[in-house]
């Protein structure tokens, strides 16, 4: 299975996630105090990729961050989460001087994956940051760096149908599956409704894409998340797998076990995306005795281990 998409460079509406904002004089203190990222970290023009957990250290929901200036976070997640959060944060921010609030209405977001993503963005919006998880602003609007040739542009609405039409000739329709599939290829595995509360950081690869930092104190889930990295063995870690797949056939839902030959749980699914007519391609979290033996459900044969961008710490 070719890793390399067969589409050109695409400009994609992406719905499935939103925007959220802590804004106030203590809007960094709070964040610090409850994700799993080092948000004091957050200087101009870098993002990080972070989780809420429980106190248990299981993750309520999965965020990119960043920050527009010491009062103002930005927190982009799955628009099915956006209540969930609010819900879990809105339990510790009453006693802070930080207001939390949806953003969804006042953003638009946009993704553009391809060879040719860099310089149709300095043409037509900025000149995007080199390195991935660096951001650019201007005007107001947001452009991060998530790779060589992928871009995610945090854009009011007047600004995003400007570049709707503009770059019109690039347009995918199933922008949100297109990304989704760039996600997995990065290995960066995403929290929603169906796994809320699930997985620990460690089972979605968390500290290999510097989505936590074990230096930074205190945060809700932090002793049992540190435990695990100071004094637990895994056996149970984020693989990337791929299968052939009907195009009839709807995708695996996330939160579907994985079975193995014998029909013995060995994992859970994280999320997936078709790669052609007949293929498709998954992040799942897998016993380590599993790899080769993993069955993705719907699937009658063993799914086939596919490599991932980074070492699985």
């Amino acid at each position: 299975m070719s890793d390399t998409p067969v589409n050109p460079t695409r400009w994609l509406p992406l719905s499935r996630w939103t925007l959220m904002t802590v804004i106030g004089p203590q809007a960094q203190k709070f964040l610090q105090g409850q994700v799993t990222c080092d948000v004091n970290a957050l200087e101009p023009g870098v993002s990080r990729l972070g989780a809420h957990c429980t106190p248990k250290g299981r993750m309520v929901f999965s965020f990119r961050a960043l920050a527009r200036d010491p009062e103002h976070f930005m927190l982009r997640l799955p628009t099915s989460m956006v209540k969930p959060a609010q819900a879990t944060l809105g339990k510790y921010i009453v006693f802070s001087k930080a207001e939390l609030a949806a953003a969804g209405e006042q953003w638009t977001l946009r993704g553009i994956v391809g060879p040719d993503a860099r310089t149709l963005l300095t043409r037509h919006l900025m000149e995007p940051a080199t390195e991935p998880g660096d951001w650019v602003e201007q005007d107001g609007q947001l452009l991060i760096t998530l790779g060589e040739n992928r871009f995610e542009c945090w854009l009011t609405p007047e600004r995003a149908e400007t570049l709707d039409g503009r770059l019109a000739d690039y347009h995918e329709e199933k922008g949100d599956h297109r990304w989704v599939l760039e996600d997995i290829r990065a290995g960066l595995g995403e929290v929603g409704p169906e796994t809320s509360e699930v997985f620990t950081p460690q089972a979605l690869n968390f500290p290999s894409v510097g989505a936590v930092s074990f230096k930074k104190g205190c945060y809700t889930g932090q002793e049992v998340v540190a435990r695990l990295h100071y004094k637990g063995k895994l056996k149970r870690r984020m693989r990337r797998l791929g299968t052939d797949w009907s195009p009839e056939q709807p995708l695996p839902a996330a939160g579907q076990p994985l079975t193995d030959a014998e029909e013995r749980k060995v994992g859970e699914l994280v999320m997936a995306a078709r790669n052609g007519d007949d293929q498709i391609e998954c992040l799942a979290v897998l016993d380590d005795k599993a790899m080769e033996s993993a069955r993705i459900p719907g699937s009658d044969s063993p799914a086939r281990l596919l490599s991932l961008p980074y070492n699985v710490e």
